[in-house]
């Protein structure tokens, strides 16, 4: 029942957007660009962590829950995908700005 509740307690997907207009609202207040890239950055670490301890429970028989595990195992790789697409949009819109000309 443990491992049911730290996995569903893990930081869930759906909260991303409500961050990111938090961190947005508060840009020229107190977060700086680079505190809240490393904000999501630091939440996907933890969704990545929290989905590598679930399998290791699984494979250590300490869980047989293997839908929470999927569930935490898919959660990490969707925040990682999204982190991704972020990072190229940022590439993408400095190599647009770097080409242009004054």
């Amino acid at each position: 029942m443990e491992e049911n509740q730290s996995i569903q307690s893990s930081f869930p997907l759906r909260e991303i957007p409500k961050i990111a207009e938090r961190n947005l609202a508060k840009i020229g207040k107190e977060n700086s660009f680079k505190e809240i890239l490393t904000n999501l950055v630091d939440k996907v670490n933890n969704l990545e962590n929290n989905a590598d301890q679930s399998i290791q429970k699984l494979v250590t028989g300490e869980t047989d829950n293997i839908h929470q595990v999927m569930i935490a195992v898919e959660e990490a790789d969707l925040a990682f995908r999204m982190m991704m697409e972020i990072r190229n949009k940022l590439v993408e819109a400095y190599q647009q700005i770097t080409h242009m000309q004054m």
